[in-house]
């Protein structure tokens, strides 16, 4: 009789016979002081030095990361943290994805007192908005003695949680107290400004001008549309830096993948780009192939990193092979589909992009639209990129025209596909 512990061995085993004592790839930040994080960034060279080079002033400077979705903002992110925690030790550097509620000032109080758990009037900041801190946070008072005219005791009480009324001038005081720690400075990271409604974050942008000029470095990061596309051009003042993040070229996204497998490998360090170990369990020519699929987008290549490895293991292969890859690619499609949950109208328009190969104002008719209660391009550039977000579509880059192509990824055996 098989049991639940024989199951879990036999799925172990199966990744082992891979060579891998896991499957590496993750669609999640990697954590900041994570050592994988050092070990799988890759690209992004001239980006980086565009970067570092703002640290190097005695001014605060403010930096906006924008790019496509899952483009890789938050590594990238991530990143820059993790060396200036190596370079400027007696900096703090703080990160925090922008809460859907919470303002800018808020939130960098939350990042920076987050990174003071010694400092206790960081950690009262903490306590008061209802957040976990490291240590109970008591309100002590003294009460007179009933006997003693000239007694008196103390007691304790748990401290009250309300909501911060002053997050900016509690954010100003909050750093000040931070600099006699760091006296490099303090670097607020606010990840995810994409993610919240572009009317919310416009404005709170414009009421946290202040503290963005203050006395810490910023970093924030936007897809170049909506909210961070305005910031791109109304508030050109505001960022000392606009750095695009684009797709990895090919080269990049095959040291990527030889990064990723030797986090994972067993007895196989090989980094070698012209030894055929450095990618195994692929063969080099599934490699490629792989990266090609992969578009150059990191989280896609993640997504489908960690379906192939299991569908192979699940295979029981050895080796992934060329036919091995399109194998395991054809389960890839449906997984994402499910994932989407997409509504009627977006699945029609993901069908149409299938059957066109790719839509954009130019190409789209009348004929097309009509069917789908739509009347003009604009009108289906939204659910176009809701398909991008789930990584069912991408953009192709034509300048300032938008032009969306399916992912290139095999059919799965019983999909049918449209004529």
């Amino acid at each position: 009789m098989t049991t639940a512990d024989d199951i879990f061995d036999r799925s172990a085993n199966n990744i082992r016979r891979l060579g891998l004592k896991e499957i590496p790839f993750t669609e999640s930040p990697i954590a900041l002081n994570s050592e994988t994080l050092r070990c799988v960034f890759t690209g992004r060279e001239g980006e980086l030095e565009k970067a570092f080079n703002q640290f190097q002033s005695r001014d605060r400077r403010r930096i906006l990361v924008y790019g496509r979705i899952g483009i890789g903002k938050s590594a990238f992110l991530l990143e820059v943290l993790s060396v200036l925690r190596r370079k400027r030790p007696k900096m703090l550097t703080a990160y925090i994805s922008l809460p859907s509620d919470l303002d800018l000032a808020t939130t960098a109080l939350i990042a920076v007192a987050r990174e003071m758990p010694d400092d206790d009037w960081a950690l009262r900041q903490l306590h008061q908005m209802g957040i976990p801190t490291t240590k109970p946070m008591k309100e002590r008072t003294t009460e007179a003695s009933a006997t003693m005219g000239f007694g008196a005791k103390l007691s304790e009480k748990d401290l009250p949680m309300t909501k911060a009324q002053y997050a900016t001038v509690s954010l100003e005081t909050l750093l000040e107290r931070a600099s006699e720690k760091y006296p490099e400075g303090v670097v607020i990271a606010i990840d995810d400004l994409d993610k919240q409604n572009p009317s919310v974050v416009r404005q709170m942008m414009h009421d946290a001008q202040g503290i963005l000029k203050g006395r810490a470095w910023f970093l924030l990061t936007g897809h170049p549309t909506g909210i961070t596309g305005d910031l791109l051009t109304s508030e050109r003042g505001l960022f000392d830096l606009q750095l695009e993040l684009k797709e990895l070229d090919r080269e990049t996204t095959y040291r990527m993948l030889i990064n990723y497998l030797n986090t994972a490998r067993i007895d196989n360090e090989c980094k070698d780009l012209q030894d055929p170990r450095s990618v195994l369990p692929f063969v080099p020519e599934a490699a490629r192939r792989f990266c090609q699929v992969s578009l150059g987008k990191p989280r896609l290549f993640n997504r489908l990193g960690n379906t192939v490895l299991s569908r192979a293991a699940e295979l029981q292969e050895q080796l992934i092979t060329q036919t091995v890859l399109e194998e395991c690619l054809k389960v890839a499609a449906p997984t994402l589909l499910q994932r989407a949950a997409l509504n009627v109208q977006e699945e029609r328009v993901r069908i149409l992009l299938q059957q066109r190969g790719s839509l954009s104002d130019d190409t789209i008719t009348m004929a097309d639209l009509e069917p789908l209660g739509f009347r003009s391009f604009v009108d289906i550039v939204p659910i176009l990129e809701r398909l991008e977000e789930a990584d069912l579509a991408h953009q192709l880059d034509r300048g300032d025209a938008k032009v969306f192509a399916p992912i290139p990824l095999p059919p799965a055996d019983d999909e049918v596909l449209p004529e």
